[in-house]
């Protein structure tokens, strides 16, 4: 898979190595990732700043994420590009502790938790997520895009005076009109 190319030692963290609250900044280099509606191309550098808090029961991480993606217009299915400013939120909790969380309501007030077993904590997972989080359900190259010609296909931002006479036929399908009109 793709995203797996993506991990890199600069990404794992060893916890124990880390004293009791650190801050982390850099730039990830990446082209693309894998998304479950295909592959997200980056236009930018990855900004990432993190800090790392310990806890009695874990730790925390808490940061940002600062880059540009190129999407495709949902309307008039042109490319551009889309500023992304993500958020890392994660609660790192030792697996030892997790049957006291899975039957307290401790859990329920805690949206992202995630058990780990060892030292070692890769926030790969992390970052992506919180580009993909970020993504709007359905872009826009802008508010206003008016979209495609739902007859003819033509982008109605470039032809704002674009029209059809109202009883319009795609002359692809007069033959079938014709049937239709000839049984009437």
């Amino acid at each position: 898979m793709l995203n797996d190319k993506l991990r890199d030692t600069k990404l794992i963290y060893d916890i124990e190595k880390i004293e009791e609250k650190e801050t982390f900044a850099f730039q990830l280099s990446w082209k693309k990732i894998d998304t479950p509606e295909g592959i997200l191309d980056f236009l930018s550098p990855i900004d990432v700043k993190f800090e790392i808090e310990k806890n009695d029961e874990g730790f925390v991480i808490k940061g940002t994420v600062e880059t540009s993606i190129k999407l495709i217009c949902s309307r008039c299915l042109k490319e551009f590009e889309q500023k992304i400013n993500g958020v890392i939120e994660a609660f790192y909790i030792n697996d030892s502790l997790q049957d006291l969380y899975t039957k307290s309501e401790k859990l329920d007030s805690l949206d992202n938790i995630i058990f780990f077993s060892e030292n070692k904590v890769d926030i790969t997972d992390r970052i992506i997520e919180s580009i993909l989080m970020e993504i709007p359900e359905k872009p826009l190259c802008k508010e206003d895009c008016k979209g495609l010609c739902p007859v003819c296909g033509e982008d109605l931002n470039e032809n704002l005076n674009h029209n059809h006479e109202e009883d319009y036929v795609d002359p692809r399908f007069s033959k079938l009109l014709e049937i239709f009109n000839d049984e009437k």
